[in-house]
């Protein structure tokens, strides 16, 4: 039975929380600022979007609000800056850069090369328990280093943290794996919603292959998001030898830029913690949010992602995910470069966004209230129908053959006409004809 823990310390006592509380937790952001005039964009074989939407400004803002227990901020990426961030010496106690040729030995946009390689940092100073994000990650609610850890045997140890389970049953496996190779064969786009699934299902082979003991036996892992999640390095290193050794190698550590055909970290390092080591289960909730409903969507959840993803996106797309993340976190960090000209637009913007988001909730009640009316309205109807029919029938007065489109009532010489007009809908008529004919005893 796999049991999702909500206390906020499971061992609840003070020495385990003294050892948490001195662990020192580090963030881990993969980042590229598309906006530098300095980026040499040709040594870079694939980018999977062609601008920057500075998410990652709200992405600190997130975290300096509801995560200030963070010890420092490691920015990986190929730019020797970002953009928006204040001079680097006066950053630096908090957050630190680090480029991608320093830390992987070349360029290279095979994001998963670095991921599966994080166990390296340890020579950059970051700390063995970290939280790795994406840019465009967020932490939408406060939130305590016991929601990311807990303690076991003395150790700080990364909690699962996922808000359901899935099943993955071999014969299902192998069937969509092969379904979207074949969609990927016939695909011409290196990126896209058929690479992923691919990947997904290459990833959950994989997982069956280390794990299941029978060809015919399913298995639970913990449901990935696309949000952050925490890891010891010491873990990534471990799943790292196992890919290495794996005929995977090549997809996943090598290659120069994304292709079909890799192993996904996320997925991977959750289910192979939760495996093998049983780790605790922490449940924080979250979302992922497409960037055309940035605007529609609700954000009260801990953990969310507002997806710029890869394809054609539409700049009013990112604008208006632009204008959604500023009202989320409309606070400065005390590091950045405040855009005044939008703050100031996007101050005008959030406000009737809000106004408008409000004036929906009413619309909508409104319309829920007035669906209700609509309903019982109807029932009561059907009601009055009923008792009409009942009445008569019971009444030995009739014997009913149906037609394709008239009612014919036997036994009255008289013809009866019932005009019901019933609500919302014009001049609705039925008909009900009784012609002369002989009785018919009953």
């Amino acid at each position: 039975m796999i049991k999702i823990y909500n206390e906020v310390n499971l061992n609840g006592n003070s020495i385990n929380n003294s050892i948490l509380e001195r662990e020192p937790i580090d963030i881990l952001i993969k980042y590229i600022d598309l906006r530098d005039p300095d980026l040499n964009r040709n040594e870079i074989h694939q980018i999977s979007k062609d601008y920057d939407n500075e998410e990652l400004r709200y992405s600190l803002r997130s975290i300096f609000e509801n995560i200030s227990w963070i010890r420092k901020i490691f920015i990986l990426m190929p730019n020797k800056k970002v953009r928006f961030l204040k001079d680097y010496n006066l950053i630096k106690d908090k957050i630190v850069y680090i480029n991608d040729k320093e830390f992987l030995g070349y360029d290279s946009s095979n994001y998963n090369a670095f991921l599966f390689r994080y166990w390296k940092m340890k020579k950059f100073g970051i700390s063995d328990n970290i939280i790795v994000m994406d840019d465009d990650c967020f932490i939408g609610n406060k939130l305590e280093k016991s929601d990311f850890f807990y303690v076991k045997d003395g150790k700080v140890i990364p909690s699962i943290v996922t808000s359901n389970f899935i099943k993955i049953e071999p014969k299902f496996v192998q069937e969509n794996f092969e379904l979207f190779e074949k969609k990927v064969k016939n695909n011409k786009e290196e990126q896209g919603g058929d690479e992923f699934n691919y990947s997904k299902y290459l990833t959950f082979s994989f997982i069956l292959k280390l794990f299941n003991t029978s060809s015919n036996e399913s298995i639970f892992i913990p449901k990935f998001t696309h949000n952050a999640i925490p890891v010891n390095l010491n873990d990534v290193k471990e799943i790292y030898k196992l890919v290495y050794k794996s005929k995977y190698k090549y997809h996943t550590l090598e290659c120069l830029y994304r292709i079909a055909g890799y192993l996904q970290f996320q997925i991977f390092i959750l289910s192979y913690t939760f495996l093998k080591y049983n780790r605790r289960v922490h449940n924080i909730p979250n979302t992922f949010v497409q960037i055309y409903n940035s605007i529609s969507s609700k954000y009260n959840y801990s953990l969310l992602c507002i997806n710029t993803g890869a394809g054609n996106i539409s700049y009013l797309s990112f604008y208006k995910a632009r204008i959604t993340m500023e009202y989320l976190f409309p606070i400065p960090s005390p590091y950045e470069i405040i855009d005044y000209s939008f703050s100031k637009i996007a101050f005008k913007l959030s406000s009737s966004m809000e106004e408008s988001i409000n004036s929906c909730k009413k619309r909508n009640s409104q319309i829920s209230k007035k669906n209700e009316f609509h309903k019982v309205f109807l029932i009561l109807i059907i009601f009055i129908f009923i008792l009409i029919f009942l009445k008569i029938k019971y009444s030995g007065l009739y014997k009913i053959y149906t037609t394709s489109r008239i009612v014919r009532i036997i036994n009255n010489s008289s013809k009866i006409y019932f005009f019901f007009n019933i609500y919302k809908f014009n001049a609705f008529k039925i008909f009900i004809r009784m012609n002369k004919c002989k009785r018919i005893n009953a």
